[in-house]
C-alpha cells in the first residue's frame, strides 16, 4: 500500500483567446496539475540536560525565595522513601554510589517524583582519567539525576585539573553541581566558567547529631538568609530527628516566608 500523499484533483481553467491572439486555437482548455502537499515533517525530539529532564516538579507562582534542603540517605532508615514521601515538600536526596542498594532507592524515589543527586565518589588524589571513570559509571547506572555533591571527602578539589576536568564533564551530561564552600572555591568558579547551574551549600543541619530543637533553629537562620540572598541550600540526612524537625518547621510562620524547593529549582534559579 503506497503512503505517498495523493495528488490533487486536476483543476481545467477555461481560455477565451481574442481576437488576432497568437494563442493556439482549437481546443481552448488547459489542464492545470499541482504538485502534491508535502508530508508532514516528523516532531524534531530535543534532548533536554539532565537537571531539567529528572527535574522534580516544581512552581513558585509567588517568587518566594527558595530554600532546597538535600539529605542524604545512607540506607540506615528503613522505610525511608515511605518517609520522604509523607513529607507533604519538597526535599532532594543524595544517594552514595557505592551504597548497595543505590539503584533500588534511586528507582523508588524517582516513582514518587522525588528528584535524587549523586556524592562524588573519587580517590583523594584523582586524576581526570579517574573523573572520567568514576563519572561514566556513575552517571551510566545512575542516569535519572540531577546534580553531583562533593561534601569535601570526594577528592574532586585536590587538585585544579582534575576539578576542571570534572566540571567539564558535568556541562556535557547537563548536570548540577553543590559543594560546601572551600578554600578560594576553585570547584565553584570553574563550574561557573563551563556553565555548571552550581550552588554552594550553606550549612549542615546535623552534622554533628543536633537535636530537633536545634535543627529548627538553623532552619529559622537559613530562611532569614534566604530572604537576603534569593536562595539557600542545605544538606542533612535521612534520619529521624531531622525528618521530624523538618516536619515540625514547615508549618511555622517563619517556614511560609520561603518556599522549599528541589535543588534543581536553586541550580536553575537566576544568581
Amino acid at each position: 500500500v503506497s503512503t505517498e500523499p495523493a495528488a490533487p484533483p486536476a483543476q481545467t481553467v477555461t481560455i477565451t483567446p481574442e481576437a488576432g491572439s497568437d494563442m493556439p486555437q482549437g481546443d481552448e482548455t488547459v489542464v492545470l496539475r499541482r504538485p502534491a502537499t508535502e508530508p508532514e515533517q516528523p516532531d524534531v525530539v530535543v534532548e533536554l540536560p539532565a537537571i531539567e529532564a529528572f527535574a522534580a516538579d516544581f512552581e513558585n507562582p509567588n517568587a518566594k525565595p527558595l530554600m532546597s534542603i538535600l539529605l542524604l540517605d545512607d540506607g540506615t532508615l528503613d522505610g525511608a522513601e515511605l518517609a520522604i514521601g509523607a513529607l507533604g515538600f519538597p526535599v532532594s536526596i543524595v544517594l552514595d554510589v557505592d551504597l548497595p542498594q543505590a539503584a533500588e532507592k534511586l528507582a523508588a524515589y524517582r516513582e514518587i517524583g522525588v528528584e535524587v543527586g549523586l556524592r562524588a565518589a573519587l580517590p583523594e588524589l584523582a586524576t581526570p582519567t579517574d573523573v572520567q571513570t568514576v563519572f561514566e559509571a556513575s552517571f551510566g547506572r545512575f542516569k535519572e539525576t540531577t546534580f553531583l555533591i562533593d561534601d569535601g571527602d570526594g577528592g574532586l578539589q585536590n587538585d585544579r585539573e582534575t576539578t576542571a576536568f570534572a566540571m567539564e564533564t558535568l556541562a556535557k551530561e547537563g548536570r548540577g553541581f553543590v559543594t560546601i564552600s572551600r578554600g578560594l572555591n576553585t570547584a565553584l568558579r570553574l563550574a561557573e566558567q563551563n556553565e555548571v547551574p552550581s550552588a554552594v551549600i550553606h550549612r549542615e543541619l546535623d552534622e554533628s547529631s543536633q537535636d530537633a530543637r536545634v535543627i529548627r533553629r538553623f532552619l529559622d537562620q537559613a530562611a532569614f538568609r534566604a530572604g537576603q540572598k534569593g536562595g539557600v541550600v542545605l544538606l542533612g540526612r535521612v534520619q529521624p530527628e531531622t525528618l521530624s524537625a523538618l516536619t515540625l518547621w514547615a508549618g511555622t510562620d517563619r517556614a511560609g516566608q520561603i518556599v522549599l524547593a528541589p535543588a534543581s529549582a536553586a541550580l536553575l534559579a537566576p544568581q
